[in-house]
């Protein structure tokens, strides 16, 4: 290898060993909240799955309104006929000889020479009767075009129509809905790791804490100012402190997970959270709150489905009432001596047109079967329209209460570890000027890790609550934002 060479291979080799850590880093996706919520919304199957309801629902429409309008068939038919009864009949049987016009004898009875003379005519006269018409022809092309026209059909059209009408925007309605549960979703698990990852910062402080602490305390055995019992009770502290950073490293990890699961994130992808669990307090609109609960998707989804079911009582009482159609039938017919087609002046035409009226008289009972069962539905559908309504107003109380302690709370939490933080600085202190023991700053760590826990619960809970009282909202009252939560 030429100097050339040897100089490639070490600039490549260099190149590919100092780009390896920032492929590494490029490889590191950075998801915020937003990012989250936005790429669920666009891979997630539930929606998938809602959209094409929608597109069912906008196909209906389209098949309802065809109820009402004009239908047009048309046919075509090619019939090659192997043997027919017409055979014989359009071809008697040869005359006998004796039959030969010499026959017409003139002495011979009158009796017989009519015989003679019948036979002789139906020969041509069969010949002539059958030629031109349809009966016995081997090739025959029939073609049709029928039209119907629904003039009345007991108002079942117009009540299908509005079925399909009620069925789209319910459609749409629960689109809506899973939209709002998918952002609850990936918000509650984006919440969770955030939680996961800030617990765990806390076992690691608190374990570096300790950490810092055996050290000193060894330093005081070896100088002699610290009894033994003060190491080994330092040093018991310290190692407690590696199974709960080991639990906190789990729960991140698997919190991690599972957002990466409802945003489709491979699980092998590292992935970095870019919004912290720090959120403003907010005051929210009460009133504004509880008047978009009650404009909620879901409820109109129940109030349509109300609507399709009081159509579905008009469209079985329809059964009751006559039907009206107006038909047209356009016939062609053509008879050539060959398999190929006829050409446009050998057809023969046959158009109609007709009016049809149809009554029903007495179907069994069955229309009154259908009449009662759409009736119990549509009773059922009010029902299940009231019962959400009320579950809807006792869940947003519920809800309300959660927001209003939870953010309360806050403040306290925060003021308890700026105290614990003082607690824990002066338990040092006096246990470095040796005016406390080892059991005192002991104390002081756990009370600080416990506040620290309590506020990132305390933290948690609002933002919870905050995303509950908008999914109630069905998502038209947005809580959770970046400046709910910061980043």
């Amino acid at each position: 290898m030429g100097r050339t060479g040897i100089l490639l291979t070490i600039l490549t080799v260099g190149w590919g060993i100092g780009s390896a850590p920032e492929a590494a880093a490029q490889d590191t996706l950075s998801l915020s909240l937003e990012e989250a919520v936005g790429r669920a919304l666009r891979e997630s199957e539930e929606i998938a799955s809602a959209r094409a309801t929608v597109a069912v629902a906008e196909a209906q429409v389209i098949q309802a309104r065809a109820g009402a309008l004009p239908q047009l068939n048309s046919n075509l038919t090619y019939n090659r006929a192997i043997k027919t009864i017409f055979d014989e009949a359009s071809s008697p049987p040869p005359v006998p000889d004796s039959l030969i016009p010499p026959a017409f004898d003139p002495d011979k009875p009158p009796e017989e020479r009519f015989e003679l003379l019948s036979q002789l005519l139906a020969q041509d006269f069969v010949a002539a009767l059958f030629q031109g018409l349809p009966f016995g022809r081997k090739n025959t092309y029939t073609a049709s075009f029928t039209l119907t026209q629904p003039l009345y059909v007991g108002g079942k059209v117009g009540a299908a129509l509005n079925v399909a009408e009620h069925f789209r925007t319910a459609a749409r309605s629960q689109r809506e809905e899973a939209e709002a549960d998918v952002v609850l979703q990936v918000r509650t698990a984006y919440l969770n790791a955030s939680l996961a990852q800030r617990l765990l910062r806390i076992a690691r402080e608190s374990r570096r804490v300790a950490r810092n602490h055996f050290d000193q305390v060894e330093s005081f055995y070896e100088a002699g100012t610290a009894s033994e019992f003060d190491l080994l009770r330092a040093r018991v502290d310290l190692e407690n402190r590696d199974p709960v950073v080991v639990e906190a490293e789990n729960g991140a990890t698997l919190a991690v997970l599972e957002l990466k699961r409802l945003v489709n994130i491979p699980a092998e992808r590292p992935v970095v959270l870019s919004t912290e669990l720090d959120p403003s307090l907010i005051q929210v609109d009460v009133e504004r709150l509880e008047r978009l609960v009650g404009e909620r998707p879901a409820l109109t989804a129940a109030r349509e489905n109300v609507a399709m079911r009081r159509e579905a009582v008009k469209i079985a009482r329809g059964d009751r009432l006559p039907t009206v159609n107006l038909l047209g039938n356009m016939g062609f017919q053509a008879f050539p001596d060959d398999v190929l087609p006829p050409g446009f002046d050998d057809w023969r035409k046959d158009w109609s047109a007709a009016l049809s009226i149809s009554l029903p008289i007495f179907d069994g009972f069955r229309t009154s079967g259908a009449v009662d069962q759409a009736r119990a539905e549509l009773k059922t559908a009010e029902l299940q329209e009231v019962q959400l309504r009320e579950s809807l107003e006792l869940r947003t109380e519920a809800a309300l209460a959660d927001y209003r302690a939870a953010r309360s709370r806050i403040e306290a939490r925060r003021e308890t570890v700026r105290l614990a933080e003082r607690t824990l600085e002066l338990a040092e202190v006096r246990f470095a000027n040796g005016m406390s023991t080892q059991l005192e700053v002991s104390d002081a760590a756990l009370l600080l890790d416990q506040a620290r826990v309590n506020e990132v619960q305390a933290l948690y809970d609002y933002v919870q609550a905050l995303a509950t009282l908008e999914r109630l909202t069905g998502g038209r009252m947005e809580l959770v934002s970046r400046g709910s939560l910061g980043s």
